[in-house]
């Protein structure tokens, strides 16, 4: 089988679009359906179909794109093993973090590994856990940060490490709960809070542990994203659950208090997923020891960063 072919193949499978793949590949786009046809004639396949400008792989495409997958990140390992021995300082390392903790935790395991390691390169994805998890199962990344309860972690994965977030309510100074020393918890259907979208690992998890309690909650709008959500409870507008890691620097700065609510237990896992059949490179163990002391800490870590970052 022609690898180049195989090459721009995946390429077109992973954009579902002929274009697009041409354009990233600096191909034309005759040049690619060409290399394409080519393929097809190789395996004796129909391979892609085309949807108005978008394409769609036949089952022959999803099982070559899956194989295709696997023999490329071999080739990748392959590639970094060899460097490796040319320079134990160099290599890469493929990495995804959830949104929360790629907004919040990453920077400060960033900025130490590359303290440490200048010339190893990172090529870095913020995404949500669920496209990580499938992002891992495809090979495409060393390992992923994601929000899971480790005992739904898939077979090809493994945890390699985790720690535990934890959902907190905070108001602006002014709000009227601010002053209280715990806030019942039956008080969160009265259309105070602002959440995020259902789809939101979150906001599933503060519906499940409210439904625990008997109490339907009434939101006073929702946004998709949680700084606009903090922008908002700093204005004043309401209350949210947000994570700790998110609200540290608000907190500190006085910009936000955060209220304790009676029987609330809300501590979502944060877990370092890899696949369990996958070689780990020596660039992207040196990354886990770095972000393993950052994640055993938790808070502590973010805070004390926020509060250095702050002096």
């Amino acid at each position: 089988m022609n690898l180049q072919n195989l090459r721009i193949f995946l390429k077109v499978a992973e954009l579902e679009h002929v274009t697009r793949a041409a354009e990233e590949l600096h191909l034309s786009q005759p040049a690619v359906t060409k290399m394409i046809h080519s393929l097809e004639q190789e395996v004796y396949l129909k391979l892609i179909e085309r949807q108005g400008r978008r394409i769609a792989l036949t089952n022959a495409g999803r099982v070559l794109k899956e194989y295709a997958q696997q023999l490329f990140s071999l080739e990748r390992e392959m590639e970094d093993a060899l460097k490796e021995l040319r320079d134990v300082e160099g290599g890469e390392v493929r990495l995804a973090f959830n949104r929360t903790a790629g907004v919040y935790l990453l920077p400060l395991v960033v900025s130490r590994f590359r303290a440490r390691y200048p010339q190893v390169t990172l090529h870095i994805s913020i995404l949500n856990s669920p496209e990580i998890v499938q992002a891992l199962l495809n090979w495409q990344l060393d390992f992923g940060l994601v929000e899971s309860d480790t005992s739904i972690c898939p077979p090809e994965l493994q945890v390699e490490m985790s720690t535990s977030d934890e959902l907190i309510l905070v108001v602006a100074p002014t709000h009227k709960w601010s002053k209280l020393q715990v806030l019942p918890v039956t008080a969160l259907n009265q259309g105070e809070l602002i959440l995020r979208e259902e789809e939101s690992v979150i906001r599933v998890m503060i519906e499940q542990e409210l439904e625990r309690h008997e109490v339907q909650i009434h939101s006073l709008f929702t946004l998709t994203d949680n700084e606009a959500v903090k922008q908002m409870v700093i204005s004043g507008v309401g209350a949210a659950i947000i994570s700790a890691f998110s609200v540290q620097r608000e907190l500190m700065r006085g910009e936000l208090v955060h209220v304790p609510v009676s029987n609330l237990n809300l501590r979502p896992q944060l877990c370092l997923m890899r696949r369990a059949d996958r070689r780990i490179s020596p660039a992207a163990q040196a990354f886990c020891a770095v972000l393993s002391p950052i994640l055993e800490h938790g808070l502590e870590a973010i805070r004390a960063s926020t509060f250095e970052g702050g002096r």
